[in-house]
């Protein structure tokens, strides 16, 4: 896994070499580069035109825009920033190696933390490590520890090599409804895997006053995302994957009584396998469905769609659990520099270094309900606290948070979690396919 890096200051004469500084065959194309020793001190960022692939849409988006038209207004070397939206995380991936095989690198890229590292395998990202600690270009000691460690950590390579930069994170929470839980006689949300289940039973004969639809009525609907499943493993005590970050861990009794209260819930009507994006999201926001397991980054839709639904009092609590403390899934995409000319490189990092400063974090939470990555951000945020109480409720619990793996081809591995898990809900036997997915997992491991 991801090691903690000691950061160290560049002498104020240090000429660095900057992975990736210059293109072996110029323009900003893909492929190996070839290495430069350059002067980041005396590089000049001037006039610099950048692109920017970001996958955000609707409000997020309209802010981004904002911001980067902000930054293109006032930033005193003339630096231009032209944001596009990509496409979603996956349209990104298959872009980027795209242009990896001979098209035009984006100086900036939205990229988990996997992705990112499989990006830098291939010669397409450069190495922030230097642009972080550069005397005239880079972040104070101070700076630099304000940014929560657990999210820069993501970044990391074991080499000290920084491959991305932390805007934001978000975690996986409970939603539940609270009026409902009321009138199954319910104190509050379910802090143990049993009593969900009783519940999820509950909900299921008796259901919801606000629910026009009492035909349909279900304590939870399952989404087969591994991030879904990470959050149930992680609350039992298990882990995806060993500490050294060589092995996956999929065929273990955490996964597999996870799975398996799953599957018999599914089979007693009690919980349904999701069958449309956002089906979750749907149901809860009509009282059809009492829990839903989801990012923190979807509460403003979850509160747009209850008010326009049933209109019930909802709230936000950690997943149950059957280890002491609660235990919460935090990930988040970071941004990564292409690997194009020193002069856009260090325009890009410049950019980079204004978006995650406190006050641009703050005016970032409010237009995107993700979790902030520095820390003094909290200052400006005491009214957005107490206008969204279910954000706060979030917030309080990153200190408990667990990661995803971030290794090179994790983005397969979830594909197959997720294809594991519809095989189990509709009838596989759960050994026999966790044993196949722990094999196919760890191969794709064996072939890097």
């Amino acid at each position: 896994m991801m090691q903690k890096r000691t950061w160290s200051r560049l002498g104020l004469a240090l000429t660095v070499l900057v992975t990736g500084l210059l293109p072996a065959c110029g323009g900003g194309g893909g492929g190996k580069r070839a290495d430069k020793a350059v002067d980041l001190e005396q590089l000049d960022p001037t006039g610099q035109n950048l692109v920017f692939w970001y996958q955000h849409t609707r409000q997020r988006e309209e802010a981004l825009k904002e911001m980067i038209a902000r930054f293109n207004a006032d930033n005193e070397y003339g630096i231009t920033v032209g944001g596009e939206y990509a496409g979603n995380y996956g349209a990104i991936y298959n872009k980027m190696f795209v242009a990896l095989q001979g098209g035009a690198l984006p100086d900036l890229v939205v990229a988990y933390q996997n992705q990112a590292l499989e990006y830098w395998g291939a010669g397409g990202l450069a190495d922030m490590q230097a642009y972080m600690t550069s005397p005239r270009w880079g972040l104070t000691t101070a700076e630099r520890s304000d940014f929560v460690a657990a999210f820069m950590r993501q970044d990391q390579l074991a080499s000290g090599v920084q491959t991305g930069m932390p805007p934001n994170r978000s975690i996986e929470v409970l939603y539940y409804n609270q009026d409902w839980l009321q009138e199954l006689g319910a104190a509050g949300p379910p802090q143990t895997w049993d009593v969900f289940a009783q519940l999820c039973r509950a909900a299921r004969d008796q259901p919801f006053s606000g629910n026009e639809n009492k035909t349909r009525s279900v304590g939870f609907i399952l989404d087969a995302d591994a991030s879904r499943l990470a959050s149930m493993v992680f609350s039992r005590g298990g882990q995806l994957m060993n500490a050294e970050g060589t092995r996956y861990l999929l065929d273990t009794p955490e996964v597999s009584a996870s799975l398996a209260l799953m599957k018999t819930l599914t089979k007693e009507g009690a919980v349904e396998l999701m069958g449309e994006a956002d089906g979750d999201q749907s149901a809860f926001a009509v009282g059809q469905c009492l829990f839903t397991l989801a990012s923190t980054s979807g509460l403003s839709y979850v509160q747009d769609a209850v008010v326009s639904g049933s209109g019930f009092d909802w709230h936000v609590a950690p997943p149950p659990r059957t280890v002491a403390d609660p235990v919460v899934n935090f990930y988040g995409a970071s941004i990564s520099m292409g690997r194009t000319t020193p002069e856009r490189q260090l325009a890009a990092w410049l950019f980079l270094k204004w978006f995650t400063e406190p006050s641009q974090q703050a005016l970032w939470v409010e237009a995107s309900n993700y979790f902030p990555a520095r820390k003094s951000t909290k200052d400006a945020l005491a009214g957005y606290f107490a206008a969204n109480p279910r954000y706060r409720q979030a917030y309080d619990l990153l200190e408990y948070g667990k990661a995803e793996p971030a290794v090179a081809g994790y983005e397969g591995v979830r594909r197959m979690i997720a294809q594991t898990v519809v095989r189990v809900i509709q009838g596989g036997e759960i050994s026999a396919n966790l044993e196949r997915l722990q094999r196919e997992a760890n191969a794709t491991m064996e072939s890097d």
